[in-house]
């Protein structure tokens, strides 16, 4: 695997009260998570090991790889980007 870019800071503040830092390039909301992640270049046979969240249209080695997911309803903010 290889990050195609810079990644970003994040912090994600728990509604419990921690504070969490995540590099990542973004994140998105899936099925009831945040969920953050990189793009990458990826062999297709080691996709099927990881969480893939996205795909570019052109090159099927690119795609975004899920780093860390959290409830939407655990989330109090997001800062970052």
């Amino acid at each position: 695997m290889r990050h195609v870019t810079d990644l970003s800071h994040w912090e994600i503040t728990l509604l419990e009260g921690s504070n969490i830092e995540v590099w990542a390039d973004g994140y998105q909301e899936i099925d009831g998570k945040y969920v953050f992640g990189v793009l990458a270049d990826v062999d297709e046979h080691a996709q099927a090991d990881l969480l893939i969240t996205g795909r570019t249209p052109t090159n099927p080695k690119r795609v975004i790889v899920g780093l860390s997911r959290f409830p939407v309803e655990a989330v109090r903010q997001i800062r970052g980007g």
